[in-house]
């Protein structure tokens, strides 16, 4: 006589398993979703100091070479850089040498963004400015 088969069930998931497995899932995708923020705010600094070293360095060669005097205090950039401004501060340090410090500043996102770079200066007034500055001879010749 044959037996008669008993009906077996084949192990699966259980509602309960697919809830922990779901809720793993969306923790892991809210964990990654920050950091892809965290990761973007730190690239959106670094543009923001590189454009702004730039924009001070280009700021303090024009008070090295003369084009921006030593009493200025501060102005606006234009064109592609509109919306950055920049101040600055020339301590007296000895005679004819400035301390300059350029500060450039932008609102980033509500929060204001600054650098400041600072390098002793010789007056250009004195020591001569590139405005001054008399192309050579172009004939080679010896005056």
């Amino acid at each position: 006589m044959m037996r008669p088969q008993l009906k077996r069930y084949r192990p699966g998931l259980s509602l309960v398993e697919v809830l922990l497995a779901m809720t793993i899932f969306f923790m892991a995708i809210v964990a990654i979703s920050r950091l892809v923020d965290i990761g973007t705010d730190r690239e959106l600094d670094a543009r923001m100091n590189t454009v702004a070293a730039r924009l001070a360095q280009s700021k303090l060669a024009e008070v090295e070479m003369g084009i921006e005097p030593m009493t200025a205090t501060g102005g606006e950039f234009s064109d592609s850089d509109a919306g950055w401004t920049w101040s600055m501060v020339a301590e007296l340090q000895g005679t004819n040498l400035y301390l300059v410090s350029i500060t450039v500043t932008r609102d980033l996102k509500g929060r204001p963004f600054s650098l400041t770079l600072a390098q002793m200066v010789l007056d250009p007034t004195v020591r001569g400015a590139a405005v001054e500055a008399t192309r050579p001879d172009s004939s080679g010749g010896v005056e």
